[in-house]
């Protein structure tokens, strides 16, 4: 369960990202502000949004904690059925949960760009209106585990 000041903290995260839209910020600072803030709430995950264009390709919306030489290797990766963490949730349009980067198969091209400080990935779709996957939420870790309820709830707000 999840305590008070988290849901507190959920709320008013909930409440920055609405804030920020009607006062019309640019889509990538909104992006890039809900990371930091889903950081410092989850202090033990890295946060990124990535987005998917319409040709199936992945590009960096905001990651402000993860490597800038690793950003740029994701930029322009064609989603697929074994493409990390992140593309394979786009691919699959579900949520992904890889606990060790180390041995999952979704991995096997991508480790080599990975940084070898982070060891586990969960990624959700972000979808349309119409129901096609624009993007990518993902959450990074530095331990093999999968999302806490936290983060889920994080994702989920």
């Amino acid at each position: 369960m999840v305590d008070a000041a988290a849901s507190a903290s959920l709320q008013q995260l909930q409440r920055s990202i609405l804030v920020a839209i009607a006062r019309g910020e640019p889509l990538h600072v909104v992006a890039r502000n809900m990371c930091e803030e889903a950081e410092r709430i989850a202090p033990a995950a890295i946060c990124t949004i990535l987005t998917v264009d319409m040709q199936g390709r992945l590009h960096t919306l905001a990651a402000p904690s993860l490597p800038l030489h690793y950003q740029e290797s994701i930029d322009g990766s064609s989603i697929g059925p074994a493409v990390g963490s992140c593309g394979t949730a786009a691919w699959r349009g579900e949520a992904v949960e890889v606990s060790d980067i180390a041995t999952d198969p979704l991995w096997n091209d991508y480790r080599d760009a990975l940084p070898s400080a982070l060891k586990a990935c969960w990624s959700s779709p972000i979808r349309a209106r119409d129901g096609r996957v624009i993007g990518t939420f993902a959450f990074y870790y530095r331990t093999r585990r999968g999302p806490a309820e936290l983060e889920r709830m994080l994702v989920e707000q």
